[in-house]
């Protein structure tokens, strides 16, 4: 009887065992199928960025009108956005539409930071005047980045303190020399090379698992971010 205990107990633990294997690597099974979901939404949400982004460098300020911007926001899902006190209708006249990508809902996956493209289109009497574009990681942390660009046909009357003109700047810069913030103001006495360095984004961290909290992932490659730890202006980049 003592024996046939033992076994009974061997095959009692053994079966445990074995059920908590299985219900292990069911739980593996059924992560990977979700995080496999999530990712492919958060491609299909990347894929449309690289989409838009040629798209929306290709309006010409000053001379692309109200219906370029129209038809941009019908199909990239543009929306009306702040116009006015209490206004978010576009109008003719006056119309500012936004543009937004994330890496939903992959961020939802721990230790996958929140990321997102945001471009805006400025529309004043039927003519496209300005754009924004900003790509930046959200955290808190030492890993937060920001890249901003603010295109205009003229300039604008209030330089936020950032200096005259045109250029590229440092903000945030930690005690490493690294900006947590880059700054380019562009307008109508910018070449074509320089804008398109501007927006040279590779916007790979929309649908990425791992490999977003250097600078280098945001920031284009031809801006040397790099300096002393003082924020400003970097020489020579108009």
């Amino acid at each position: 009887m003592l024996a046939a205990a033992i076994e009974t107990k061997e095959s009692n633990r053994r079966r445990r065992e074995k059920t908590a294997a299985g219900v292990f690597l069911g739980s593996l099974v059924v992560c990977s199928l979700i995080i496999g979901v999530v990712y492919g939404i958060a491609l299909r949400h990347r894929e449309q960025a690289r989409s838009f982004l040629p798209k929306f460098v290709a309006l010409r300020l000053g001379e692309s009108t109200f219906a370029d911007a129209q038809q941009l926001a019908r199909e990239y899902e543009g929306i009306p956005w702040y116009v006015a006190d209490g206004d978010m209708r576009c109008r003719f006249q006056k119309c500012s539409v936004v543009f937004k990508f994330e890496n939903m809902p992959l961020s939802y996956v721990p230790f996958i930071h929140h990321t997102e493209l945001f471009g805006e289109i400025l529309v004043e009497d039927g003519i496209v005047v300005s754009r924004q574009l900003e790509y930046e990681r959200n955290t808190r942390s030492d890993y937060y980045f920001r890249y901003l660009v603010f295109d205009s046909a003229s300039l604008p009357e209030n330089e936020h303190g950032y200096g005259n003109g045109y250029g590229t700047w440092r903000l945030r810069v930690d005690p490493a020399g690294i900006p947590h913030a880059i700054l380019v103001r562009l307008g109508p006495l910018s070449s074509a090379e320089e804008r398109g360095s501007a927006y040279s984004l590779d916007l790979s961290c929309l649908a990425r698992l791992f490999g977003c909290d250097v600078p280098s992932a945001f920031y284009p490659r031809g801006i040397p971010y790099s300096g002393s730890t003082a924020g400003g202006q970097i020489p020579d980049e108009r």
